[in-house]
C-alpha cells in the first residue's frame, strides 16, 4: 500500500524483466533485417520465382515481431502503472495470421525448389512465368477461409 491506501501496481521480478526486454531487443533486430530484406527485394534486385516468396516471408516475418513489440510494451506499461489497457484482439488475430503466412511461405519455397529438382526440364522450360505469385495468392486466399475459425478464436479461454 503507498500512502493514499491504493494498491501499487503488479511488479516484475527480475528475470521476467529481464526476458521481456530481451524479446524487444531481438524483435526489433529481427524488424530491422526483415527491413533491410524488404528494401532489397522490393526495390534493388531483379525478382525471379524464389525472390517473390522471399519477399512475402520477408513482410510475413516484419508484422510477426511487429506484433510481439507491441505485446512486450503492453506487459512493460502495465507492470508500471495501476491502470491496464489490454492488447485488442486484432493483435492477436495479426500475430497468428503472420506466424501462420511465415509458415506456409515456407512450404511453399520448399514445394517450388523440390519441383526445381525432381523435374528439372519441365521447370526450366514449362513453368508458368507468374507461378509464384499465384501460389502466394492461393496461400492468402487459403489462409483466410482455412483459419478464419482459428484467428476469430478468444485465447484467453485456452
Amino acid at each position: 500500500m503507498n500512502r493514499s491506501d491504493q494498491d501499487l501496481p503488479q511488479t516484475f521480478s527480475v528475470a521476467t524483466l529481464t526476458l521481456v526486454l530481451l524479446m524487444i531487443i531481438i524483435a526489433l533486430e529481427a524488424q530491422a533485417g526483415n527491413a533491410v530484406v524488404l528494401w532489397l527485394l522490393g526495390f534493388h534486385l531483379h525478382r525471379n520465382a524464389f525472390s517473390i516468396y522471399i519477399l512475402n516471408l520477408g513482410g510475413a516475418n516484419f508484422v510477426f515481431p511487429c506484433c510481439h513489440v507491441i505485446g512486450s510494451l503492453e506487459k512493460l506499461i502495465t507492470s508500471c502503472h495501476s491502470s491496464s489497457s489490454p492488447i485488442p484482439s486484432f493483435f492477436t488475430t495479426v500475430l497468428t495470421f503472420a506466424y501462420l503466412t511465415g509458415l506456409s511461405f515456407l512450404s511453399d519455397i520448399s514445394t517450388e525448389h523440390c519441383l526445381s529438382d525432381l523435374c528439372p526440364v519441365w521447370y526450366r522450360c514449362h513453368r508458368p512465368k507468374r507461378l509464384s505469385a499465384i501460389m502466394c495468392a492461393l496461400l492468402l486466399s487459403s489462409l483466410e477461409g482455412k483459419y478464419c475459425g482459428l484467428l476469430l478464436t478468444d485465447f484467453s479461454r485456452i
